[in-house]
């Protein structure tokens, strides 16, 4: 009986605290809807990286890239996102929406990093291991769920871009929207509970 009520009185403090079962949004300007590409960090070694009102996702704007040099990446990142509140090891859902078409060796790739403090990075993946798969006319909705890598002292980073082969006439033209990455809290525990969560259950012990 005093192991159940045991059992019982963790259960309740774990429930009381619902903040730790709620994802946390990291990305800023996902959505792109301040019109501009604040919250992006932007690597334009390839040309055209423009915000658009024509046929977004949803919402009023969306990003393009229109890559037309040869060999090269245009790339956006929501970088070095979530200091202080990733943690090694943590689970990361990361979602967007793409539209886009290729010629002669062009495609887009969506990659994650875990990054640390002052450069460098614990992990690196390409998200679905390929380019990404998508339609000229109509937007595809992708979601991942990943890992983060063994310390995110720098936070994490998600690039978005558009890559070119090196053939002559190639090109990657592509358009994100809705973009997200939220931050998994990990499961309520007696460790994430405290001392004095195990206080309060002691104490409960000791009057049974």
């Amino acid at each position: 009986m005093k192991k159940q009520r045991l059992a019982t009185s963790a259960l309740m403090l774990m429930v009381a605290l619902p903040s730790l079962s709620q994802a946390v949004e990291l990305t800023t300007n996902g959505g792109f809807e301040t019109g501009t590409f604040a919250g992006w960090t932007q690597f334009p070694s390839g040309p055209n990286q423009t915000i658009t009102n024509v046929s977004p996702s949803s919402g009023v704007f969306a990003a393009e890239i229109f890559n037309t040099v040869a060999a090269s990446n245009s790339l956006m990142k929501q970088a070095n996102i979530g200091i202080g509140i990733v943690t090694a090891g943590q689970t990361v859902n990361i979602s967007f929406d793409a539209k886009g078409e290729f010629g002669n060796g062009g495609v887009a790739f969506a990659e994650f990093f875990s990054e640390l403090a002052g450069g460098g990075v614990s992990s690196s993946q390409i998200l679905g291991g390929a380019p990404l798969n998508v339609n000229a006319n109509s937007w595809t909705t992708f979601n991942y769920t990943v890992t983060t890598g063994a310390n995110v002292s720098g936070g994490v980073t998600l690039q978005l871009g558009a890559t070119t082969g090196a053939a002559t006439g190639s090109f990657a033209h592509v358009f994100y929207d809705n973009v997200s990455v939220t931050a998994v809290p990990e499961p309520a525990t007696m460790t994430a509970l405290g001392v004095g969560a195990l206080a309060l259950i002691r104490r409960r012990k000791n009057k049974s």
